[in-house]
């Protein structure tokens, strides 16, 4: 090949490879849409509100490795500060979405409702939020590290997790002829980090209808070091009156505070007040027993 032609090739491949290494041709690494480094992590739950509509709720943002509340509770005159719907509320703004621990895409804000302190959420990826499965969002980039090991259980393993919640009602004195009446609410499978083993996490009621109509609830944490499942993180509400109805229904679990211990996040219901909490649970240091770390106050009066 001629020189000329020879420098002039040399010419173009040289300027090739300066555009493409140019800052401007170069992704950003380790950047995300959902970080502000000015801004605290903060933490909101994901639920079907009614049938295809998402509502999105904060929940706690983390500070110094601790939970902190953003709301007031909805019983009480203090008022929330004035731009907690500004800032975590505030239509178009994205989070990522955790399903099981593991990244399953990214949802929208929509339309704050302020005076409940939630907004409708768009989410457009493969996850089916609705009934009782809800899921978690955040203002961080989810790490790649996590695979989604939250599925529905089995049939087998429904059928185990619903013999438990009868034995467990029968120790607390409920009468076996009542026991049949035991319904599962939602039992699902997953992996808590850092435990290589599987736990069922179930939600059950029994309508004593023969009682005054008083329903109770179960939830519990269960695993199976043997032959036999075992509840390792129990709640129990017997209730006493119609009203006296409380229920823990589980929300999702994550690794809230990024040191590679998954807390259960769950919330619960009462009847009596027509409002809602959301607790954090996990297990203590050594894995031989459960502790609860968070209580939001009471919310959704107006929701």
């Amino acid at each position: 090949m001629h020189p000329v032609v020879l420098r002039i090739c040399a010419a173009f491949v040289i300027f090739s490879f300066a555009v493409i290494l140019h800052p401007s041709h170069i992704p950003a690494q380790n950047s995300s849409q959902y970080d502000n480094p000015t801004e605290n992590r903060v933490w909101l739950a994901v639920e079907e509100h009614s049938r295809a509509q998402l509502l999105i709720e904060p929940i706690a943002t983390v500070e110094d490795s601790v939970l902190t509340p953003v709301q007031t509770s909805c019983l009480s005159d203090a008022v929330t500060p004035e731009d907690f719907s500004s800032k975590y509320l505030q239509s178009g703004r994205k989070y990522a979405l955790l399903f099981g621990g593991a990244s399953v895409g990214e949802g929208q804000v929509g339309e704050p409702n302020r005076g409940a302190a939630t907004a409708s959420l768009t989410y457009a990826g493969s996850l089916k939020i609705r009934g009782q499965v809800r899921a978690l969002a955040t203002n961080r980039e989810p790490g790649d590290f996590r695979v989604a090991s939250r599925e529905p259980a089995t049939a087998e393993q429904r059928g185990a997790a619903l013999a438990l919640a009868r034995e467990i009602f029968s120790q607390h004195g409920i009468r076996e002829a009542l026991l049949p009446k035991v319904r599962t609410e939602y039992v699902t499978r997953t992996y808590l980090a850092p435990s290589p083993e599987p736990s069922l996490i179930g939600s059950f009621s029994l309508d004593a209808g023969d009682n005054e109509g008083l329903l109770h609830s179960i939830f519990f944490v269960a695993s199976q070091p043997g032959e036999k499942l075992q509840p390792e993180f129990l709640w129990i509400h017997l209730s006493e009156s119609e009203t006296d109805e409380e229920h823990l229904r589980f929300v999702d679990h994550a690794d809230l505070f990024g040191n590679g211990q998954d807390e259960v996040v769950a919330k619960l219901v009462s009847l009596e007040t027509q409002t809602h909490r959301y607790v954090v649970f996990r297990r203590t240091k050594d894995s031989a027993h459960w502790e609860q770390i968070f209580r939001t106050e009471p919310l959704g009066c107006s929701s």
